[in-house]
């Protein structure tokens, strides 16, 4: 019996992987992992260090974010309700439900912990991705900061950042570090020629380049929004591409998915 289901789980495994290859792929995030990229979207995808597909596992509802802790994979599907905890195959082997108030619309990871934003302004955290700790950002700054709508999240260097859109909907962006209990807002306002900027730009994702130790908004309309440590040498990149939705490093190169796929792009 136990190698009647190992042949038909191998089957339905291969069915998945020739399904997907048929169909046109789509993607919303990706992570590096030891030898190449992971993708997710419509598909979970195994990419090479060039950002070409190997295989895919297709999925049944699209996962919209992406996180790595550990040799586990961690997503958010569309539905914005439920973690993921995902097999380096593509089998999601649990499902976390965080009692929250908003909708997951993203997740992140640095070298310790996942964290996670709600379209109602709450931050989560978590160590071991099954128990959750929250915060309460449109809560706790009622009387400080503009009610938000988180779109994503990125962590890295010792800090974490969160943006999204605020109530009178503009772009807004805030940082914190340790357990993420103290926020404040990162200025967007200005770039490395000390040129006032008004970026008006829709945030899709985030991410954070330890190289370049510089946090990326990822925008529509093209828009790559730098932020490195000096709060008035942000610089913008752009490309022709309707949205950027993952900036991910690898040494000297960066693979960059937009609406449109992958490229790889050198560092500056």
């Amino acid at each position: 019996m136990k190698i009647l289901r190992t042949i038909l789980t191998s089957f339905l495994l291969l069915c998945g992987l020739t399904a997907a290859r048929a169909q046109e792929v789509r993607l919303y995030a990706a992570v590096a992992d030891p030898v190449g990229f992971v993708a997710v979207g419509e598909v979970f995808a195994h990419l090479d260090a060039e950002g070409n597909i190997i295989d895919t596992l297709s999925l049944r509802v699209p996962i919209v974010s992406l996180a790595i802790l550990d040799d586990w994979y961690y997503g958010i599907d569309s539905i914005g309700k439920e973690i993921l905890m995902i097999h380096e195959s593509g089998e999601i082997v649990a499902r976390i439900e965080p009692p929250l108030n908003g909708q997951l619309r993203a997740i992140a990871a640095d070298e310790t912990t996942l964290w996670a934003v709600t379209d109602a302004g709450e931050i989560i955290h978590s160590k071991n991705g099954f128990l959750w700790s929250g915060f309460d950002f449109n809560k706790q700054y009622a009387k400080f900061y503009p009610k938000m709508d988180f779109r994503a999240v990125a962590a890295g260097g010792g800090s974490i950042m969160v943006a999204g859109i605020t109530d009178m909907g503009n772009p807004a962006a805030f940082t914190a570090s340790g357990s993420g209990t103290v926020w404040s807002e990162r200025l967007l306002d200005y770039t490395k020629q000390r040129r006032p900027l008004h970026l008006r730009a829709e945030p899709v994702g985030l991410a954070y380049d330890e190289i370049q130790d510089s946090f990326y908004m990822l925008c529509n309309d093209g828009i790559v929004f730098r932020m490195p440590s000096c709060s008035h040498c942000n610089s913008v990149e752009n490309y022709e591409v309707d949205r950027v939705y993952a900036r991910v490093p690898r040494e000297f190169d960066v693979l960059l998915l937009g609406s449109d796929g992958f490229r790889v792009v050198e560092k500056p």
